[in-house]
């Protein structure tokens, strides 16, 4: 799949480094019940996603995947960001190193994490790099037309309580002509099968204090993996009681008020309505 510029060759892994950083340090702030589950969520997202292609470069063995896993758990934390422009070098189509390659390497390492092969420490490593790897490479499975109805999806974080901000900007940027769904109460589970089930292409999250950054951080780390095309943005008040932590989270968006709301979701929806390639 050609890039947005007409390119047919991948983008360098130009944030790579930076987004292994945040997820790792986000991470070590978290309890580490809360780091498991994370850990637990991309794996099992990831691996949600394979797909059978029988093309042998395409369709990796599982010796050739393990050797990818022990490149995910190297104490140099480019191998597996090198292992996967090398298979691209060889042929592997990116859309298969996702699905096959990466898809698989998640499965197995869930599998050696269960068997006890591989530590906490090092199944946590792993994860942050695939995630990495994913961020680098969502940008090909983004639709790249263009977005017609103006239109949003407002959620509360799982767990949290206080939903009344929620509705009433909801009812204000109905007045704003914007079509918006309020998805309030409900569980992880719950809210991601509703967002990945929507077409909407912007999500607003709203989430109270500090209590709210390990659910915070598993869903956009979910999101990011079966919705890489969602624009996110987040408002609370964790926004201001816990910023260093939202900066780790790689959110397209952050809103201290209604008014930076606003602005924000606009300036989302006049990209995302912007004509795709030349004019």
């Amino acid at each position: 799949m050609p890039e947005p510029d007409g390119s047919s060759e991948p983008r360098a892994f130009g944030r790579y480094d930076q987004v292994q950083s945040d997820v790792l340090q986000l991470k070590a702030r978290l309890p580490q019940e809360a780091v498991g589950d994370i850990v637990r969520e991309v794996l099992t997202r990831v691996t949600a996603e394979r797909r059978t292609n029988r093309d042998p470069v395409n369709q990796p063995s599982r010796r050739k995947v393990e050797s990818l896993c022990y490149a995910l758990i190297s104490d140099d934390p480019g191998e597996g960001a090198a292992f996967v422009q090398e298979v691209k070098d060889d042929g592997a189509a990116l859309e298969s190193i996702y699905l096959n390659y990466l898809a698989e390497a998640a499965a197995i390492l869930g599998e050696w994490w269960d068997d006890d092969h591989v530590s906490f420490h090092e199944v946590t490593i792993a994860s942050s790099r695939i995630y990495a790897i994913l961020r680098e490479y969502s940008y090909l499975f983004v639709p790249h037309h263009p977005v017609e109805v103006k239109s949003a999806i407002f959620a509360t974080v799982p767990g949290e309580i206080h939903t009344l901000g929620v509705h009433m900007a909801a009812d204000l940027f109905g007045q704003d002509g914007w079509n918006v769904d309020v998805l309030t109460g409900r569980s992880h589970e719950e809210l991601m099968a509703d967002i990945t089930a929507s077409p909407c292409r912007i999500l607003g999250l709203s989430a109270g204090g500090v209590h709210s950054a390990a659910a915070l951080a598993r869903l956009v780390m979910a999101l990011r993996v079966s919705r890489p095309d969602l624009r996110i943005v987040l408002s609370g008040q964790i926004t201001r009681v816990a910023a260093d932590l939202v900066a780790m989270m790689g959110l397209d968006g952050v809103a201290a008020d209604m008014p930076e709301a606003q602005r924000t979701l606009e300036d989302l929806w006049s990209d995302l309505s912007a004509p795709v390639g030349p004019t």
